[in-house]
């Protein structure tokens, strides 16, 4: 199993995860099609899926561009459809991006599981953030959005964000594999273990 971060927009993360046989999947496509396009060409991967841990604009702006090219069905959680919907909510058009121009193929809830030559990749809900905000879960890998970051965790005063809904999905989290790595939507890696023992927020919930 490998992956490549992939920044883009300045500031996000977007993911190229994949198997021992180049077979894999795409994490929010936030902005820089062409550049995400060209790293999934140059890496050799047969995306299967792209993966929307929610809608905000800096991750979904580039998803016509990289869906169009790869032909490929598209996943988020159905409590984000309020957002991905709403250019109140999502912030796409403020941050110059392109407004997607269909619905996802696909709508997970929680505890789903979708299944992918690549393997199984695991939907756990959790909502903060925003309403339908998800986290990823495939092999030893946490693909988790604006939920947590490295030492911080996701902004819940924006439309729709609860800080009460953000603390339960901590707690869900912070059961998680200790040694599972990971990947946020902004910022560098971590594992879980790291966050429990020096993430502030994590810390006042343990």
């Amino acid at each position: 199993m490998g992956y490549q971060r992939i920044l883009v927009g300045g500031m996000t993360n977007a993911y190229l995860v994949y198997d021992e046989k180049k077979r894999g999947f795409l994490v929010d496509p936030g902005a820089e099609g062409d550049k995400i396009l060209a790293i999934v060409e140059a890496a050799g991967v047969k995306v299967e899926a792209i993966l929307l841990t929610h809608a905000h604009g800096d991750h979904i702006s580039a998803l016509n561009r990289v869906r169009d090219a790869l032909g490929v069905k598209v996943y988020m959680h159905k409590e984000e459809m309020v957002i991905y919907e709403s250019a109140d909510h999502n912030f796409v058009a403020m941050l110059g991006g392109e407004v997607p121009d269909r619905a996802p193929d696909v709508l997970v809830e929680d505890g789903d599981t979708i299944e992918l030559e690549c393997g199984e990749i695991r939907v756990m809900h959790t909502p903060g953030h925003t309403p339908g905000s998800v986290c990823y879960f495939y092999e030893d890998l946490i693909l988790s959005g604006d939920t947590l970051f490295q030492g911080s965790i996701g902004r819940t005063d924006f439309p729709l964000g609860d800080i009460h809904a953000m603390a339960d999905s901590l707690r869900k989290l912070t059961n998680c594999d200790e040694n599972a790595v990971v990947l946020s939507g902004h910022g560098f890696e971590t594992t879980i273990d790291d966050e429990k023992r020096s993430n502030p927020f994590i810390r006042q919930l343990l």
